[in-house]
């Protein structure tokens, strides 16, 4: 779908999602861990990373913290 802006230019729309491919460290545990991180504009973006990587490992988002980010890269 193309989107026709006010100054005449032709856009394309947003992408519906991003994706991301996330290292990280996990405090307490040796090695890093690799993950990929979809987020969607609207809901999270991507200061929500260790959020969303800390509710996966203990079902919690407020352990963020335990989460050190090491690199993001788009997908």
């Amino acid at each position: 779908m193309i989107v026709r802006s006010p100054e005449g230019g032709d856009q394309a729309p947003p992408p519906e999602r991003y994706g991301y491919l996330v290292t990280y460290a996990v405090r307490g545990e040796s090695g890093v861990r690799r993950a990929e991180v979809t987020v969607l504009p609207g809901y999270s973006q991507e200061t929500d990373i260790p959020r969303i990587l800390a509710a996966r490992l203990t079902g919690r988002p407020a352990d963020e913290t335990s989460v050190t980010i090491l690199d993001v890269r788009p997908v």
